[in-house]
């Protein structure tokens, strides 16, 4: 271990350092002990880390010296820049990385520690995978569950409305019903959480949406890899940058036309969906969704109209 350093020169952030080992629920004895059998086959004999020392790094009257640093990102499931204080992150050169999961257990743990201060969706599709099934008890959907858990979704207009009305779908209406349900249950009257719906009229017909996942107090920016591995979890393009953040960030909260309504769009769909299970004729209910908005949204009722196709737009403004 190296000797006393001035606090200004110390890089890790002590306070996130103590905030992962209690997570794992490990004593200062305990995490040294792990990092120490972790470490001890790379370094020359002789090497020991004990409990002094794992207080010393916690404290920031020591620093981390490279083979900690890699031991503590391995052990703990996190990147490097999660244990730097923020003046130092911006010395790691390495922004941009692909994550990639051995299991969806192991996914699981990793989203859990990097959302724990709150997240953005933004999604091109709808729904995302939290209100999909029944009641998620993975970690990392525990912790979204949670009334005062900050969060906030995007759909694209265009996905609901195909969520809704299309005929072919791995859903029912009553599977869908429900899922709007539990859209309506997990966004109803926090002020912690939020849901919007943005229009693609504005931009090209073949303009893409990727899903994303934004971390603002971490400057990090989560999207899925463009490549697969079989029967393991998924892979994840992982950028740290601020100033793509922060643009990524202004472009959804800024330039996208978020539309004024998010609940009575909900709620009229679960209405239609209502119809469309007793029967009614996808062209009626469609005309009952659009009216429906007209009075209760009157403000999101062109976008509505601009997000289905051109046939049914001459229908509507008959």
């Amino acid at each position: 271990m190296q000797a006393d350093t001035p606090n200004r020169h110390i890089p890790q952030d002590g306070k996130r350092l103590k905030a992962l080992r209690k997570i794992k629920g490990l004593s200062q004895a305990g995490l040294a002990q792990a990092l120490q059998a972790l470490i001890k086959p790379y370094m020359k004999t002789g090497f020991v880390i004990q409990q002094p020392d794992i207080a010393r790094i916690e404290l920031e009257k020591s620093t981390l010296d490279v083979p900690e640093l890699l031991g503590y990102s391995q052990f703990f499931g996190t990147d490097i820049d999660d244990l730097l204080k923020p003046h130092f992150r911006s010395l790691h050169k390495n922004a941009f990385c692909l994550q990639q999961f051995s299991t969806d257990s192991d996914a699981d743990d990793y989203f859990t520690q990097m959302e724990a201060a709150g997240r953005i969706l933004a999604y091109s599709h709808f729904p995302s995978s939290f209100f999909m099934g029944n009641q998620p008890t993975n970690r990392r959907f525990q912790q979204i569950s949670q009334t005062d858990y900050c969060e906030t979704h995007l759909h694209t207009l265009d996905s609901l409305l195909s969520f809704i009305f299309s005929p072919i779908s791995r859903y029912s209406y009553a599977q869908r019903n429900s899922i709007l349900e539990r859209y309506l249950e997990h966004f109803r009257q926090r002020h912690n959480k939020h849901l919007y719906f943005f229009s693609r009229a504005n931009f090209p017909p073949h303009s893409l949406f990727p899903n994303l996942v934004l971390l603002p107090e971490k400057a990090t920016l989560l999207m899925l890899a463009p490549i697969m591995q079989q029967q393991q979890g998924d892979i994840f393009l992982e950028i740290h940058d601020e100033p793509i953040c922060k643009q990524v960030y202004n472009f959804y909260f800024q330039t996208v036309p978020l539309l004024e309504a998010s609940m009575p769009l909900l709620r009229i769909g679960r209405e239609t969906l209502a119809l469309l299970q007793a029967g009614v004729s996808m062209e009626n209910a469609i005309r009952y969704f659009y009216d429906e908005v007209q009075k209760r949204s009157p403000e999101d009722a062109e976008a509505v109209l601009q997000n289905v196709g051109q046939d049914m737009q001459d229908i509507l403004i008959e």
